[in-house]
């Protein structure tokens, strides 16, 4: 590039992220309404964009406008897609894309309030091999968290308390349920479809745990929870790892005996169970057939009359989808003066209103 020309946007990060979603350069064209061979020059620092056309980007690829300001660490090269036959990252929707490029970019967010703060977490949990069970990284985790073989409550807490980074956004299609990823600069951190009801994210949660403790590499995942113990597949055994850890066999039979339970059991009656142990009517139930507590096929009979779920928290939306240390790390850079308001409600994604709502909020406590 000339010495004479200087440029404000990097062009290396507007290739990044075109890249993470996969579009080609004709794509983009057609998208932005803007001739592929000018978005080079961009991508190449020869020339930089209107901020109309800055705009339009960052919304395209599912990022702030100071994504391209500066240089950011890159994302996963290698995401491996597991769950659906036949499904990849490439034949994915172009929204669904978007919800990743969103979740790294929430990533990079974090990091840099927590450097902005001098913080920097620490992960508290080891990781494994193939050669360790299952079950015995399940009772590690248990133990970590304190639970022996009673339900475990507040698991993304405790998994947030433990170094990892977790947010929840809409994921479309019911393309994936999970998806996570061991970052040099970021750390451990895992995506969960907030469309899911609350006990299917708590078993989402301990699948991607899972997989990163296993040291399993990008995984994006449509989780099935019909718990096939026969596979050695990475899917699989992180499943058996999120079925233990969510339901020791222990407690689960303990719990199970009991009950004054109907025979066979009523649909109402697993329910409040699946409630207490803070997973889906459907892994429970899959779990009970599998200790040969319940009659083979019950559950299949009940899921397809479509049975409800239990009440979710009274947390607003946005701020259960962020995590509380997001929102709690965010709202002391702003208090210590490191941030404005504006920024804040924008890391937030919620209009400067409500930012200054949950501020005053803040103080009152």
């Amino acid at each position: 590039m000339p010495e004479s020309r200087k440029t404000l946007i990097i062009g290396g990060q507007l290739k990044k992220a075109r890249k993470l979603l996969q579009l080609t350069l004709e794509e983009v064209e057609q998208l932005i309404n803007v001739r592929r061979e000018e978005i080079e020059t961009w991508e190449k620092g020869l020339s930089e964009p209107s901020l109309k056309q800055l705009e339009e980007l960052a919304k395209l690829y599912g990022r702030n406008v100071d994504y391209f300001l500066r240089e950011t660490p890159d994302p996963p090269e290698k995401i491996e897609f597991r769950g659906k036959p036949g499904q990849s990252l490439k034949n994915i929707s172009i929204q669904s894309k978007l919800v990743l490029a969103r979740f790294d970019e929430l990533c990079r967010i974090a990091l840099d309030i927590e450097r902005l703060l001098n913080k920097r977490r620490e992960i508290k949990l080891q990781r494994f091999t193939t050669s360790d069970s299952p079950k015995a990284i399940a009772q590690y985790l248990r133990q970590k968290f304190g639970a022996d073989d009673k339900p475990l409550a507040n698991l993304r807490d405790k998994v947030e308390a433990s170094g990892f980074c977790v947010f929840e956004l809409p994921v479309p299609e019911d393309t994936f349920s999970g998806f996570s990823f061991w970052h040099s600069e970021y750390g451990p951190c895992i995506l969960l479809n907030a469309k899911e009801p609350i006990g299917r994210r708590n078993f989402t949660l301990a699948h991607e745990l899972a997989h990163l403790l296993y040291d399993h590499g990008s995984s994006l995942c449509y989780i099935h929870l019909s718990f096939d113990r026969t596979s050695k597949s990475m899917e699989s055994l992180a499943n058996q790892v999120a079925v233990e850890l969510m339901m020791p066999k222990n407690g689960i039979i303990a719990d199970f005996q009991k009950r004054d339970f109907t025979s066979p059991p009523t649909e109402k009656e697993l329910i409040a169970m699946a409630a207490k142990w803070h997973v889906s009517f459907q892994a429970l139930g899959y779990r009970l057939e599998n200790l040969d507590l319940i009659t083979h096929g019950i559950t299949d009979k009940y899921v397809e009359s479509k049975p409800k779920h239990f009440r979710r928290s009274k947390t607003p939306t946005w701020e259960r989808r962020l995590g509380k240390r997001f929102v709690k790390t965010s709202i002391e850079a702003y208090q210590k003066n490191i941030i404005s308001i504006g920024k804040l409600a924008l890391v937030l994604q919620i209009p400067i209103r409500k930012a200054v709502e949950r501020i005053e909020g803040v103080v009152k406590e």
